[in-house]
């Protein structure tokens, strides 16, 4: 898993190498974590993980589930949170005004009071990138610091097609996301349009259960082309989601 560093150009010499160096590192500090949360998810069991991050990750995942009623994904979590600390290892001193980490559908970003990040076609990690430049800019005094996840169904799976959420930090993004994905639970075959709302609606009680909990800030979630939004985003910016139709 390689991470990506967002608008990262007013770092100090140097700096950005030694960023993603220590991310590598933090990979491989977390990668038995790592693989014992791949077998719980398989599983659906609870995991004891041995790292500090990881076990914050698996105390959120339990908090979301209280509230959403599903398992949420550790693995990718574990991931996110390593974006997260990446970020938190910026010193404040040489923190440009645009900021992100991104990797595996997450990103960890920092934003300058009223800041947003700039739409590009070519940016890379493009269903996530868009999702974080639909949302609204940052209205706290000091700037702004969270994450966004977007999970994307697989094949054949019952499951929202893709989810994506906006929160305090990409973990919980990535948590809140695989939760609201699962809890989203359509019938087999041909589908109604009653049927696609009645499945979004679904995980937007699930969104707005974990937002009402403080766990989210936002989310949009998508059903053949037809879509529901939960906070403040533009779902009418969300070109890659594939979406004629957002309630």
């Amino acid at each position: 898993m390689a991470v990506t560093l967002l608008c990262a150009g007013e770092l100090p010499r140097g700096e950005a190498a030694r960023l993603t160096q220590a991310f590598v590192e933090a990979r491989g500090a977390h990668a038995a974590d790592r693989m014992l949360f791949s077998r719980s998810d398989q599983a659906g069991t609870d995991a004891l993980p041995k790292t500090l991050i990881a076990r914050d990750v698996a105390t959120a995942a339990h908090a979301v589930e209280v509230v959403a009623g599903t398992h949420p994904l550790l693995a990718s979590a574990l991931d996110a949170a390593l974006l997260d600390a990446g970020l938190a290892g910026v010193d404040a001193d040489n923190k440009p005004d645009r900021l992100g980490f991104a990797a595996s559908g997450a990103i960890a970003y920092w934003l300058d009071q009223g800041k947003q990040f700039p739409a590009s076609a070519g940016a890379p990690h493009g269903m996530t990138f868009e999702f974080l430049c639909a949302l609204e800019p940052p209205i706290a005094l000091k700037g702004e610091t969270g994450g966004v996840a977007v999970v994307t169904a697989s094949a054949g799976e019952a499951a929202a097609e893709a989810v994506g959420v906006v929160a305090r930090s990409a973990a919980l993004a990535q948590l809140c996301a695989s939760a609201i994905s699962r809890a989203v639970s359509p019938p087999e075959g041909e589908l109604s349009a009653e049927a696609v709302w009645d499945a979004l609606g679904q995980g937007a009680r699930v969104a707005s259960a974990l937002r009402a909990q403080g766990h989210l800030r936002g989310a949009a979630i998508t059903l053949r082309g037809r879509g529901r939004i939960i906070g403040q985003i533009e779902g009418d910016r969300l070109l890659r989601f594939g979406v004629s139709s957002w309630r």
